[in-house]
């Protein structure tokens, strides 16, 4: 008891974060499809926007996208193709990306763990919505959707670490 005022202590979140762990919790998991929708809405100028204003744009894609329908009887088309790209892209994926997000580089800033997340999964989609035309539509469309795919990582990651910050778990 000298009379001197204690010293503030002050305390960085990430450093509580990254030492306590952050629990996913419905709050974690309501803010990632939250950025998982709106990176969702984000990429959708630059990966069908572009394309579309080059006459580049097929829907024959999409509609693969939406085949495993046909094992429930369902007959694939564009509108489910987006339905089940808009779920995946809203749900799937975020979930996804609250388990692995820790784990993922680079270590700051945090957000852009979602472009190294995103990149990951356009190395799936790249394939699997090949233009199959010729050289320059191959060119442009695996930059437009490589861009495509890290607003949308980057969104996810900005919006999550913003609002909860991104979950950190002990292997």
């Amino acid at each position: 008891m000298s009379g001197e005022p204690a010293e503030a202590e002050t305390v960085d979140i990430y450093d509580d974060v990254s030492e306590l762990g952050l629990p996913i919790s419905i709050r974690v998991v309501s803010m990632s499809m939250v950025g998982g929708l709106l990176g969702t809405i984000l990429m959708l100028p630059v990966l069908v926007g572009i394309p579309q204003a080059l006459g580049l744009f097929l829907t024959e894609p999409i509609t693969r996208f939406a085949g495993f329908a046909a094992f429930f009887g369902i007959e694939p088309t564009a509108t489910l193709g987006m339905i089940v790209f808009g779920v995946g892209g809203t749900f799937v994926l975020p979930l996804i990306f609250l388990v692995v997000g820790s784990f993922l580089p680079p270590r700051e800033p945090r957000y852009l763990r979602g472009v190294t997340f995103a990149t990951f999964f356009w190395t799936g989609f790249a394939p699997a919505f090949w233009p199959g035309t010729g050289v320059l539509a191959v060119g442009i469309f695996l930059i437009v959707s490589l861009v495509g795919h890290w607003v949308y990582g980057a969104t996810l990651g900005y919006v999550l670490d913003r609002t909860t910050g991104i979950p950190q778990h002990e292997v």
